[in-house]
């Protein structure tokens, strides 16, 4: 071999080695990623289960399981808002009253007389001390208007007169 032939092989060489080195890492990350998203494609061969198949299951599941015969526990009623047993005495429970947007107000009645038990503001509003004037008055303040709620008492039943006033 001449010189002229060593430095042309030289550099053909190193070409040919990092064609190959290449090759090589495209073809492992290919077979890379397609490991790894064989299970993501959905194409596992799992196919989704019609409601007949998910009947079916279910009927297996809950007859294999000890006490399967037992009849299924009955639904329970909701609980009251506030059991008798928990009351104070004399006391009747509490009733959410409307405040329009300005929320809600829990309130009960003390004969004739109606006793706030807890303001709910909505969103934007908060419980404004200076409108509250007297027991059966309660004042929310929003960025855009005031809400006042005159609360009352009927047949032991607190109701509200809602007045929206805009904003000074």
């Amino acid at each position: 071999m001449d010189r002229s032939t060593k430095r042309t092989a030289r550099p053909g060489l190193q070409v040919g080695l990092w064609i190959a080195a290449a090759v090589g890492a495209l073809v492992l990350g290919m077979t890379a990623v397609g490991t790894i998203g064989s299970g993501l494609g959905g194409d596992s061969g799992t196919q989704p289960l019609a409601a007949e198949e998910i009947e079916a299951r279910l009927a297996r599941q809950v007859a294999a399981e000890p006490g399967a015969g037992a009849a299924p526990p009955a639904p329970q009623q909701p609980a009251a808002p506030q059991p008798a047993a928990q009351q104070p005495a004399g006391k009747p429970p509490p009733a959410v009253v409307p405040a329009g947007p300005g929320g809600t107000i829990l309130a009960r009645c003390a004969g004739t007389t109606p006793e706030v038990v807890s303001v709910n503001p909505a969103q934007g509003f908060e419980r404004d001390d200076e409108d509250d004037a007297g027991p059966g008055r309660v004042g929310l303040d929003g960025d855009d208007v005031d809400v006042v709620v005159a609360l009352s008492c009927a047949d032991g039943v607190p109701s509200g007169q809602v007045t929206v006033l805009a904003e000074d």
